[in-house]
């Protein structure tokens, strides 16, 4: 019979050879015959584990009398895991927790290991973090809320120490699940009558027709998804969605389109009419968006295998184009745990991707027009500071109006940033402008 910790210990090496963790967990769960009860316990651990890397090192290497990297990756995924259910857990016993470890590091081969596994996870179990020793207030905040160095450097100096610790916080707490419901198929009262009907609670969102659903298993396989009533689509997204309004019988871009729900969202704005470039630097996931606008009912749709940094002629004279540009992703770390340790060595090359996007999808716009920028991260380099760059360089944009905003959102002008802390949403950025 497979076991569950041992599947998540085997998925937390894959995962080490840099592997996206949402892609591993799904290929293999899809695979287990392990029971619905099993696969939820996995997800936690490899997810949980995942989320807690760095924090879970640090701990473990106080009781390690060399390099925990020196570890087998086999020994290093059963101490990681099984620290993290002692710590995190509360559901598992303690006692359980340690002799699974040691009995699954026998079953890995592992047996001469066994003993340093038990002894070490015992001590680390009750190791106190308010009396470590760091080297730096850095430091200490990528050890507690297990983010890189570079990130916790960046919201320091960007944010403070109190608000980074707030915001790092929030980004250990799972989101709520928010789906666009499809007004071609259904109305949003029609899917929240659907749900009540099995006893499910659902909010409607301050965005019309996104509606968030207390919905604990795979909403992907239910037939509301199925048939195309609904998809998954945070409120950020659905926020730069809104923020464009396209209108029936317009020509709308949306540049950076892939897996496809803001297109969908943009195509219902339009009621199916006028024309829709949606496009993607990835040919190989325009397939994705197709598979999207298939089950929805969408028609009004043009695929295109486009680079957005490069002008192309066939967008001029767009009534909306909707940017949502390659970003660090540092307000979803709470969605995909890989982000959280990234080095940013990139980022001044992906702000000028960013910046090279922006000035493309301008040309695109014609008099009277809009263009909406957005990301998914908080960092102001990326959102605020590109817009401020772009206007002082182009006298014919100007800000233009938010729609109506999560509780919490603290608007500036024509731009918002959302904060996981103070709206309970992803973080994510939109700055609204039009072409005067």
């Amino acid at each position: 019979m497979e076991n569950p910790r041992r599947t998540a210990a085997v998925l937390l090496v894959r995962q080490e050879k840099n592997g996206y963790a949402n892609l591993i967990l799904g290929t293999a769960l899809a695979k287990s015959e392990l029971s619905p009860r099993d696969k939820a316990f996995v997800s936690v651990l490899f997810y949980g584990t995942t989320e807690r890397l760095l924090t879970l090192d640090f701990i473990l290497q106080q009781f390690l009398s060399k390099p925990l990297q020196k570890l087998d990756a086999e020994v290093r995924a059963i101490l990681r895991s099984g620290l993290y259910q002692l710590r995190y857990m509360e559901s598992v016993p303690a006692s359980a927790a340690i002799n699974e470890a040691v009995g699954l590091t026998k079953k890995m081969g592992k047996t001469s290991a066994a003993g340093m596994v038990n002894a070490v996870l015992r001590r680390a179990a009750s190791y106190s973090l308010e009396t470590a020793q760091f080297t730096s207030e850095t430091q200490r905040i990528s050890v507690l809320y297990s983010v890189s160095q570079p990130i916790a450097a960046l919201l320091i100096n960007q944010y403070g120490i109190n608000e980074a610790q707030t915001f790092l916080e929030a980004c250990h707490v799972r989101s709520r699940l928010c789906v666009r419901v499809n007004p071609l198929k259904t109305t949003i009262e029609e899917v929240q009558a659907q749900f009540a009907k099995q006893k499910i609670e659902t909010e409607k969102s301050c965005l019309k027709n996104s509606l968030y659903v207390n919905y604990k298993g795979d909403i992907t396989n239910t037939k509301l998804f199925k048939n195309g009533f609904l998809y998954v689509q945070g409120e950020g997204s659905a926020l730069a969605c809104a923020a464009l309004n396209p209108a029936p019988n317009q020509k709308v871009i949306d540049l950076c389109a892939a897996p496809g729900g803001k297109t969908a969202t943009l195509a219902q704005y339009m009621e199916s009419t006028g024309t829709l470039y949606s496009c993607d630097i990835s040919e190989g996931r325009l397939g994705l968006i197709q598979d999207l606008l298939s089950r929805t009912g969408i028609t009004n749709v043009t695929l295109m295998h486009n680079n957005a940094a490069i002008p192309n002629t066939t967008f001029a004279q767009a009534d909306a184009v909707l940017c949502d540009v390659p970003c660090s992703g540092l307000g979803i770390m709470g969605k995909k745990p890989d982000i959280r340790y990234k080095s940013l060595t990139d980022l001044d090359g992906l702000i000028a991707l960013q910046q090279e996007i922006l000035e493309t999808a301008a040309t695109y716009v014609k008099k009277g027009g809009r263009l909406v920028y957005s990301t998914c991260t908080i960092n102001k380099d990326e959102n605020e500071n590109v817009i401020q760059a772009f206007l002082q360089k182009h006298q014919d944009f100007t800000f233009g109006t938010l729609p109506a905003l999560p509780k919490g959102a603290q608007p500036q002008q024509g731009m918002v940033v959302l904060h996981p802390h103070k709206t309970a949403t992803d973080g994510f950025f939109v700055a609204v402008l039009e072409r005067v």
